[in-house]
């Protein structure tokens, strides 16, 4: 089968949807005709010449994982992986995906929002009477922690937030949680339908860090442990949540969901990723294997099920 994977593009997150991309392109030449193509000015030039069975989009950020590609090939008639343009803007946006997960009950946190053109001193009180000090300050619709600033014990929210501001114009504030980093990765195959992979715990290698951009991408930085031991109820809990949080925005194929939880067994539910990283480093190739799922053959049940959902579709039309 043809396949366009498509990644890089104007967003801060392109060069890492370049490795991803190339993670992909490898992992399919052995079984498809694979091609890599730049999310670029010359997209509909390339796609035209490569007239590709299916499209993978691997991109990261804005634009890209936002709606706009996936909107722009469906209204061409492309085949391709991943949620739809609705759902993937519902989840690029923190704010509003939790708006629709409190509304289905799952465990997200009071937020307050900030926007640069109306930001000011009130703002600051606002946060502190409703979140106190110690906060997590977060772009809207950034991922791979690009621009996050947490304040765990207190410090200078206003500094903070105009940091902030260089990555994203608007921006969410948390309260800041103690506790273990998760991740629970979903996925969705045809008469199986919706399922949660084994949950990940990560761990950052070096004391006093977090799972920051750096901690994400370099080799060695952390450790992805399998399985890792829960209170009871908990490990159910999370990937009930992740499979709720998937389905109440209208995801499809493949997501990934992000967790803290706490010494007592709380968890909170923080974002969803709709296009998750396919690095060397990236949380979703080692829970699809933990699963029984080797990459290459992952990958081709999820081409072979577009292809198959594009055919149902012109039958059905």
């Amino acid at each position: 089968m043809r396949v366009a994977v498509i990644g890089g593009g104007p967003s801060p997150e392109a060069e890492v949807s370049r490795r991803s991309a190339a993670e992909v392109v490898n992992a399919l030449s052995d079984t498809h005709d694979a091609h890599y193509i730049e999310f670029d000015g010359n997209l509909n030039r390339n796609l035209c010449e490569r007239l590709p069975d299916v499209v993978f989009p691997v991109l990261h950020g804005v634009p890209g994982e936002d709606g706009t590609i996936q909107g722009y090939l469906a209204s061409i008639g492309l085949p391709f992986v991943g949620s739809e343009l609705a759902a993937s803007a519902l989840a690029i946006n923190k704010f509003v995906a939790k708006q629709v997960w409190k509304e289905h009950g799952l465990p997200v946190l009071p937020m307050c929002t900030v926007d640069r053109a109306s930001y000011n001193e009130r703002d600051l009180t606002r946060i502190q009477e409703r979140l106190g000090s110690s906060v997590a300050i977060k772009p809207r619709e950034q991922g791979s922690a690009l621009g996050v600033h947490l304040l765990p014990d207190g410090g200078d929210i206003h500094a903070a937030i105009e940091d902030t501001f260089r990555f994203e114009e608007h921006l969410i504030v948390e309260p800041y949680k103690r506790g273990r980093e998760i991740t629970v990765a979903v996925l969705e195959l045809g008469e199986i339908g919706c399922f949660a992979l084994p949950i990940i715990e990560i761990q950052v290698i070096r004391d006093g860090e977090w799972y920051d951009f750096t901690n994400r991408y370099k080799v060695g930085a952390s450790r992805h442990v399998i399985d890792p031991p829960f209170p009871p109820g908990v490990a159910e809990n999370l990937k009930h949540c992740a499979v709720l949080a998937h389905q109440t925005l209208g995801c499809r194929d493949l997501s990934r969901a992000d967790f803290i939880v706490e010494e007592d067994g709380s968890i909170w539910l923080l974002e969803i990723n709709t296009i998750p990283g396919m690095t060397e480093t990236s949380l979703y190739p080692d829970a699809a294997r933990a699963g029984g799922y080797e990459f290459p053959e992952l990958l081709s049940q999820l081409i072979r099920q577009s292809a198959l959902r594009e055919g149902n579709r012109l039958d059905h039309s």
